[in-house]
């Protein structure tokens, strides 16, 4: 495979991988059939506590002692945005100057 196929395919998977998991429709993609016997077998076992709920409770107590943890935003779009934009640019200038 060529370098400019390979940088062809890299940004083709780079521009079709943010509309491919902005799908926001809530449409289930498969159904299951549950049957009162399951629900009920399910519930009669005792489970022991998961992991998520240990570090759910070591996340509660990190955010209790950092008080400034519930006002952290995350990215910025305009961070993201310029980020991917740069990144666009940069291989449309590798695959027309290669």
């Amino acid at each position: 495979m060529s370098l400019r196929t390979s940088l062809a395919l890299a940004t083709a998977l780079t521009l079709a991988a943010a509309p491919a998991m902005a799908d926001t429709s809530s449409a289930p993609i498969a159904a299951e059939r549950v049957t009162p016997d399951a629900i009920a077998a399910d519930h009669a076992t005792p489970t022991a506590p998961t992991a998520d709920s240990t570090v759910a409770a070591t996340y509660a107590q990190r955010e209790a002692t950092h008080q400034d943890a519930a006002k952290f935003q995350g990215g910025s779009v305009v961070v993201i945005g310029v980020s991917g934009g740069a990144l666009i640019v940069i291989l449309i200038l590798l695959l027309l100057f290669i």
